[in-house]
């Protein structure tokens, strides 16, 4: 995201989104990424109070990621669980919180479905995406619920002229995309759709238990389309109409078993320059979540949510930017049990205001948010947060921060009957509530070297477990999640090697036990070369450390080796529109699970051709 690409509308405030801190060294060749989900204004990543990660349209054709899991699983404080092959169930953990602690935005609409309170990121298809904005820790004063571990924000695929790629690979992996869009113009048109099937592989093996495990392959099939347009309104206005909608078919285990699921967002943005010193934004949003399950547990699933988000950015003065707004959500759900009777059929509603201000006091930052929400189940609360930084000298900078945040529960934990009187919902239930702090510096060693630490610590509390009468859903747990991200760049052509680790500790403060899938440890390392006529050929090398599970067979608690893979890729243009692309993972053919019981991609080649023109 560009300040053209925003329009001259956002010029004024933009400008005075970034005067809040110190610009880069003059000469510095490395540019830096503009952000807007850290402080719902335009930034540069150096200038967020947080440890942000920003995920580029070229970064994603580097990798050539055919699911998000490859995509995410290189970031610092990110780990990923999926249950058997690509189209299986797919979990984010963020700083070691849970997967429902992570609030997902997509175009700016909240995206997790209302039943599970977790977004469907197998659901998502790289090839739809033009860049994520990721955010480690909480963010509750701008979003509200669930950005307790941070917020993941997607924007989808906005092409300037045709764009094509079709793919071939192992296990039985085909796929297309085609789409376009107009590059000049006031209004501006795109489309983009993709198509990616696999016959897959067994998603189970023998420890999954005799009920789970089968040997057949587990494959499927993902079609999704995003679309959209924007246009001057009036003078100093514009206005912007999204759309996303991935439909996949999935099979799993036992055999037999089947889904069909439909993931919809609709987002309308307009934006209006009122005065110099004034910027409205109102943003319209609907996600639809449709989930169909059959087999031997056969369910149908539906979620409505509805938004309407209302923001004003004043700026006060050459070194202040006042945030203020007004936020509504209305979600609906729906489920039916194998025998169509309906289990559910409820709907919340939240109203929310919120204030952020920050401020440049000469070479310091300081950021101050508070807000609050009023829910339809639990009445009212309050979350806020305060952030500083410091330009010690044009090379070094300090941040810190301090917030609190929440998690509404979701329509399963509220509503559910459960199952013959067991694990049934709780409409009184409270709110999961955090306090998390953090210090993290930034050093540019050189011109082309970056070097960033961060260290957390994560407080929940009022955790919901199914642990009551009859395992009833209750406010018990208390977890605590402590932990240390260092990342590493450098660029200079034609190299590039960018690095980071994670060492964290989840922990259950009532056992004493780690957290279930979330490694203590973690390594991501990527070199990359680039040659003359545009080939490129690059490594990847992914080691986590063992992590606790629970056995399909004995339901206790179990360790789970860790693993490393290495990954290839490359890519040779044919003509200066056509590039041929191909990627090997898991070179060395490592054995290993993510997920007890189900397995994981053996080696596997894939390649591609992608057609993009050069002007």
């Amino acid at each position: 995201m560009s300040i053209k690409s925003c329009g001259p509308v956002l010029s004024g405030i933009f400008l005075a989104a970034i005067s809040f801190a110190n610009r880069a060294r003059a000469g510095d060749s490395t540019a830096e990424p503009i952000i807007v989900t850290a402080s719902r204004v335009a930034q540069t990543e150096n200038q967020a109070l947080a440890s942000v990660t920003v995920i580029t349209r070229k970064d994603i054709e580097r990798s050539q990621a055919t699911n998000m899991v490859e995509l995410l699983r290189s970031v610092a404080g990110i780990d990923i669980a999926r249950s058997g092959g690509p189209g299986a169930q797919t979990s984010v953990f963020l700083r070691g919180t849970n997967s429902n602690h992570v609030l997902v935005l997509i175009d700016g609409v909240r995206a997790a479905d209302t039943t599970s309170g977790s977004f469907a990121w197998e659901s998502m298809d790289p090839s739809q995406i033009e860049r994520i904005e990721i955010v480690r820790g909480p963010r509750a004063t701008l979003y509200g619920s669930d950005a307790i571990g941070g917020v993941i924000q997607i924007f989808t695929r906005k092409p300037k002229g045709p764009v094509a790629r079709f793919e071939l690979g192992s296990f039985g992996t085909h796929g297309a995309e085609i789409g376009g869009g107009t590059a000049s113009g006031k209004t501006r048109f795109f489309a983009d759709a993709s198509y990616r099937g696999s016959s897959g592989f067994p998603a189970t093996n023998p420890s999954a238990g005799p009920y789970l495990y089968s040997p057949e392959n587990d494959g499927y099939q993902q079609h999704s389309v995003t679309a959209g347009m924007r246009t001057p309104l009036g003078a100093n206005g514009s206005v912007g109409l999204t759309a996303w909608d991935s439909l996949e078919n999935t099979q799993f285990d036992p055999a037999g078993d089947f889904s069909h699921g439909e993931n919809r967002i609709v987002s309308l943005r307009l934006r209006e320059l009122t005065t110099p010193d004034w910027m409205q934004t109102l943003s319209i949003g609907n996600a639809l979540v449709n989930l169909n399950t059959y087999g031997s547990d056969q369910s149908q699933i539906s979620t409505r949510r509805s938004s309407i988000d209302w923001q004003h950015d004043l700026s006060l003065g050459q070194h202040n930017l006042l945030t203020v707004g007004y936020s509504f959500v209305n979600d609906v759900g729906n489920s039916n049990d194998i025998t169509n009777a309906v289990t559910y059929n409820d709907s919340v509603h939240d109203n929310a205001v919120f204030a952020d201000l920050l401020s440049r006091i000469g070479r310091q930052q300081l950021q101050l948010g508070v807000r609050q929400d009023q829910h339809s189940r639990f009445g009212g609360h309050t979350t806020g947060q305060i952030g500083w930084g410091w330009n010690v000298n044009p090379a070094w900078r300090w941040f810190a921060s301090y917030g609190t945040a929440f998690r509404a529960p979701d329509f399963n934990e509220l509503f559910s009957p459960g199952y013959s009187g067991f694990f049934a919902g709780n409409p009184d239930l409270l709110p999961e509530t955090s306090r998390s702090a953090e210090l993290g510096a930034r050093y540019r060693l050189t011109a082309t070297q970056r070097l960033r630490a961060s260290v957390y610590d994560t407080r929940i509390n009022d955790l919901i477990d199914f642990s009551g009468v009859n395992d009833q859903a209750i406010n018990i747990g208390h977890a605590s999640m402590r932990g240390l991200e260092l990342q590493y760049s450098w660029r200079r052509k034609p190299w590039y090697y960018t690095a980071n680790a994670t060492l964290q500790k989840a922990v259950n403060d009532i056992t004493g036990e780690y957290l279930l899938r979330r490694p203590r440890r973690k390594l991501y390392m990527m070199l990359e070369r680039s040659f003359a006529r545009r080939e490129d050929l690059g490594v990847e090398i992914f080691a986590v450390s063992d992590h606790s599970d629970i056995s399909n067979i004995t339901y206790s608690t179990i360790n789970v080796p860790g693993y490393a893979l290495m990954d290839l890729f490359g890519a040779y243009p044919l003509s200066r529109n056509w590039t041929v692309e191909a990627r090997l993972n898991n070179v060395l053919d490592q054995r290993y699970q993510v997920v007890s019981g189900y397995n994981t991609p053996t080696r596997s080649a894939f390649v591609s051709l992608r057609y993009a023109p050069r002007y």
